[in-house]
Protein backbone atom coordinates (compact mmCIF):
# COMPACT_ATOMS: atom_id res chain seq x y z
CA UNK A 1 0.00 0.00 0.00
CA UNK A 2 1.45 3.38 -0.94
CA UNK A 3 2.23 5.92 1.78
CA UNK A 4 -0.44 8.32 0.47
CA UNK A 5 -3.08 5.59 0.40
CA UNK A 6 -2.16 4.53 3.96
CA UNK A 7 -2.39 8.15 5.13
CA UNK A 8 -5.88 8.47 3.62
CA UNK A 9 -7.05 5.24 5.26
CA UNK A 10 -5.63 6.25 8.66
CA UNK A 11 -7.23 9.70 8.37
CA UNK A 12 -10.61 8.23 7.49
CA UNK A 13 -10.41 5.76 10.36
CA UNK A 14 -9.57 8.60 12.72
CA UNK A 15 -12.52 10.68 11.56
CA UNK A 16 -14.86 7.72 11.86
CA UNK A 17 -14.51 7.93 15.63
CA UNK A 18 -15.40 11.63 15.67
CA UNK A 19 -19.04 11.42 14.71
CA UNK A 20 -21.80 13.64 16.05
CA UNK A 21 -23.79 10.65 17.29
CA UNK A 22 -21.59 10.43 20.40
CA UNK A 23 -22.37 11.39 23.97
CA UNK A 24 -21.39 15.06 23.56
CA UNK A 25 -23.69 15.53 20.56
CA UNK A 26 -26.49 13.79 22.45
CA UNK A 27 -25.87 16.08 25.42
CA UNK A 28 -26.08 19.16 23.17
CA UNK A 29 -29.34 17.93 21.64
CA UNK A 30 -30.74 17.13 25.09
CA UNK A 31 -29.77 20.57 26.40
CA UNK A 32 -31.41 22.32 23.46
CA UNK A 33 -34.60 20.33 24.07
CA UNK A 34 -34.60 21.12 27.80
CA UNK A 35 -36.26 24.51 27.48
CA UNK A 36 -33.37 26.19 29.28
CA UNK A 37 -30.88 28.62 27.79
CA UNK A 38 -27.82 26.80 26.52
CA UNK A 39 -24.21 27.82 26.00
CA UNK A 40 -22.01 25.57 23.87
CA UNK A 41 -18.31 26.43 23.92
CA UNK A 42 -16.15 24.98 21.15
CA UNK A 43 -12.43 24.80 21.88
CA UNK A 44 -9.33 22.68 22.25
CA UNK A 45 -6.92 22.05 25.10
CA UNK A 46 -4.01 23.07 22.85
CA UNK A 47 -5.42 26.62 22.56
CA UNK A 48 -4.46 29.16 25.24
CA UNK A 49 -7.64 31.21 24.88
CA UNK A 50 -9.70 28.02 25.00
CA UNK A 51 -8.08 26.99 28.28
CA UNK A 52 -8.94 30.40 29.73
CA UNK A 53 -12.50 29.98 28.44
CA UNK A 54 -12.65 26.52 30.02
CA UNK A 55 -11.86 28.06 33.41
CA UNK A 56 -14.70 30.56 32.91
CA UNK A 57 -17.10 27.75 32.03
CA UNK A 58 -16.02 25.80 35.14
CA UNK A 59 -16.58 28.85 37.33
CA UNK A 60 -20.03 29.52 35.88
CA UNK A 61 -21.31 25.93 35.90
CA UNK A 62 -22.32 25.81 39.59
CA UNK A 63 -23.74 29.31 39.45
CA UNK A 64 -26.11 28.43 36.60
CA UNK A 65 -26.83 24.81 37.57
CA UNK A 66 -30.50 24.06 37.01
CA UNK A 67 -31.00 27.36 35.15
CA UNK A 68 -28.88 26.93 32.02
CA UNK A 69 -26.92 24.21 30.26
CA UNK A 70 -23.21 24.89 29.72
CA UNK A 71 -21.45 22.43 27.45
CA UNK A 72 -17.86 22.30 26.26
CA UNK A 73 -16.99 20.66 22.95
CA UNK A 74 -13.46 19.56 22.03
CA UNK A 75 -13.22 20.36 18.32
CA UNK A 76 -10.50 17.74 17.84
CA UNK A 77 -12.73 14.96 19.12
CA UNK A 78 -16.15 16.14 17.97
CA UNK A 79 -15.47 16.86 14.32
CA UNK A 80 -19.05 16.34 13.06
CA UNK A 81 -20.55 18.42 15.86
CA UNK A 82 -18.06 21.19 15.10
CA UNK A 83 -19.05 21.10 11.43
CA UNK A 84 -22.76 20.97 12.31
CA UNK A 85 -22.43 24.30 14.13
CA UNK A 86 -20.11 25.73 11.46
CA UNK A 87 -17.31 26.52 13.89
CA UNK A 88 -14.20 27.84 12.15
CA UNK A 89 -12.48 29.76 14.97
CA UNK A 90 -11.78 28.67 18.54
CA UNK A 91 -12.86 29.39 21.09
CA UNK A 92 -16.39 29.94 19.83
CA UNK A 93 -19.31 30.42 22.20
CA UNK A 94 -22.77 29.73 20.83
CA UNK A 95 -25.75 30.94 22.88
CA UNK A 96 -29.25 29.47 22.51
CA UNK A 97 -32.50 30.73 23.98
CA UNK A 98 -35.23 28.60 25.57
CA UNK A 99 -36.78 27.96 22.14
CA UNK A 100 -33.57 26.33 20.80
CA UNK A 101 -32.77 29.37 18.62
CA UNK A 102 -29.19 30.51 18.27
CA UNK A 103 -29.27 34.05 19.60
CA UNK A 104 -25.58 34.87 19.75
CA UNK A 105 -22.12 33.76 18.83
CA UNK A 106 -18.80 35.03 20.12
CA UNK A 107 -15.34 34.21 18.75
CA UNK A 108 -12.43 34.38 21.17
CA UNK A 109 -12.18 34.72 24.93
CA UNK A 110 -15.11 36.31 26.78
CA UNK A 111 -14.86 37.41 30.40
CA UNK A 112 -16.89 35.61 33.06
CA UNK A 113 -19.01 38.67 33.86
CA UNK A 114 -19.98 39.10 30.21
CA UNK A 115 -20.90 35.44 29.77
CA UNK A 116 -22.96 35.58 32.96
CA UNK A 117 -24.74 38.71 31.76
CA UNK A 118 -25.68 37.09 28.46
CA UNK A 119 -26.99 34.00 30.26
CA UNK A 120 -28.98 36.17 32.66
CA UNK A 121 -30.42 38.11 29.72
CA UNK A 122 -31.57 34.80 28.23
CA UNK A 123 -33.87 34.26 31.18
CA UNK A 124 -31.90 32.29 33.73
CA UNK A 125 -32.75 34.54 36.70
Amino acid sequence: MSALRLLIVVTLLGLAGCGSDGPVAARVDQALASGQPTLVEFGANSCTQCRKMSAVMAALAPRFAGRADLIQVDVGREYDLTRRFKVIVIPTLVFFDTAKREVGRHHGFLEETKVAQILNDLGTR
